[in-house]
């Protein structure tokens, strides 16, 4: 069973999902920009039975509370860490996927004694070229306007980025989307923002990344080898919502890298 509960933090709430024993080793998820935990579901009901999974709504998005500002993904980490040890959590180990990769990344660099492993789906390693293009479309993708206009505008953004697999991930993310408005384009500007091959060239602990040949940022997956030769590295399938597309190939990986360590 996954239950859902809130940790404190210091600007507020942070809402998660929970599942598995908890004296088994924990591992935490964060959800890409403008999704929730909710997009883990399915890679924890394969991996609660072993793990300890906790799935967390970053701030801005999902439940969890509403940030005046996110200047920077050090908040969003700092934040998010803050909830994990108000869960009397003191050793994880972090899995990302696009921005919660990059919050994950900062928590790793801020606390490495905490972060047993990490685990980045879709590392986002962009050059300043590369980020000029995903600026175009990754920083405000639709504004809420009196004439409703903007929910085809959200609907058909989705579907570019691979929601409309099925009907039910297109509405999930539309809703998770809505909820979302003001904080994502914050969020997408943080990560445009951050240093993120040097966070990912300094972490110590051991390193997986993991991405789909149809994902948006497939296309970086090989220079994130490149850089990182000691990373272990998973293909999975799923466009940009591999845990929702392809759990059981997340999670099998997920779990082989863990054993591993």
């Amino acid at each position: 069973m996954i239950k859902r509960r809130y940790a404190d933090c210091r600007d507020g709430q942070v809402h998660l999902r929970e599942a598995g024993p908890a004296d088994a080793p924990t591992i935490c998820f964060f959800h890409q920009t403008a999704s929730s935990g909710v997009m883990f579901e399915k890679v924890m009901e394969r991996l609660a039975g072993r793990f300890r999974c906790l799935a967390f709504d970053s701030p801005g998005f999902g439940q969890s509370f509403q940030p005046q500002s996110i200047p920077d993904m050090r908040y969003m980490a700092d934040r998010m860490l803050e909830a994990i040890s108000d869960l009397g959590v003191d050793h994880f180990h972090a899995c990302g996927h696009h921005t919660g990769g990059c919050a994950a990344l900062e928590m790793a660099c801020a606390e490495p004694a905490r972060v047993q492993s990490l685990t980045l789906i879709g590392p986002v390693l962009v050059n300043d070229t590369e980020k000029a293009e995903y600026k175009k479309i990754f920083v405000k993708p639709f504004e809420v306007e009196a004439t409703g206009a903007f929910l085809q505008t959200a609907w058909d953004y989705l579907k570019l980025i691979g929601a409309a697999a099925t009907v039910e991930l297109h509405r999930r993310e539309m809703v998770d989307h809505l909820i979302a408005h003001r904080t994502m384009p914050m969020a997408f500007t943080a990560v445009w923002n951050q240093d993120v091959e040097s966070l990912y060239r300094a972490v110590s602990m051991p390193l997986h990344i993991m991405c789909s040949k149809d994902d948006v940022l497939w296309p970086l997956f090989e220079r994130a080898g490149q850089i990182r030769p000691d990373a272990t590295q998973s293909v999975v399938g799923g466009a940009d919502f591999q845990p929702d597309l392809d759990p059981e190939t997340v999670a099998a990986a997920l779990e082989k890298f863990l054993r591993s360590l």
